[in-house]
């Protein structure tokens, strides 16, 4: 088959295929937009700096630029990254901690996400610079009853129990 046929015959394939009505059109939430004019109100990593930059028009005619950035949403369902280009992350999260100084003078920990790929996000979800000094999550204990000490006459009553039914186990071997 000579090459303009085989190129007409694969566009045709393109008009004729059906679309996948159950794949998701990649959406970018607003929220993960970054625009110029608010630039100040957070500290983005630098990478997300560079753009690229989109130009908007408001009604009023004024102008201003956006740019997306990888963002953590979550919830009771779990935590999920959605990424600059609309994505959902496949890979899994880490979870870190780090200690910050309070306003009022006492420090506290801040829960923070990795990804396998080296991005890092504060406990808002909002993308930030790599920290210094990080910990591990403290995995929590295992569940389990709450236990407390007994008083002296819990305790003494308890023998007092543990004895009678030893002396009536005894009984009834004789």
């Amino acid at each position: 088959m000579r090459k303009k046929s085989k190129e007409l015959l694969d566009n045709l394939n393109k008009i004729v295929a059906k679309p996948n009505k159950f794949e998701k059109p990649i959406n970018i939430p607003d929220t993960n937009k970054m625009w110029k004019s608010v630039m100040g109100s957070y500290e983005f990593p630098k990478s997300y700096l560079n753009g690229p930059w989109t130009k908007e028009i408001d009604g009023d005619g004024d102008i201003d630029y956006w740019t997306t950035y990888d963002r953590i949403y979550g919830g009771l369902s779990g935590e999920r990254l959605i990424q600059k280009d609309g994505t959902e992350y496949k890979g899994k999260l880490h979870k870190k901690r780090r200690l910050r100084d309070g306003m009022n003078g006492q420090n506290f920990y801040q829960q923070i996400r990795v990804t396998a790929d080296g991005r890092w996000f504060d406990n808002s979800g909002m993308p930030i610079e790599a920290p210094t000094k990080i910990e591990d999550e403290e995995e929590p204990d295992e569940i389990s009853f709450a236990s407390r000490e007994l008083t002296d006459e819990e305790k003494e009553e308890q023998s007092k129990w543990k004895q009678r039914a030893e002396t009536d186990m005894l009984k009834k071997l004789k």
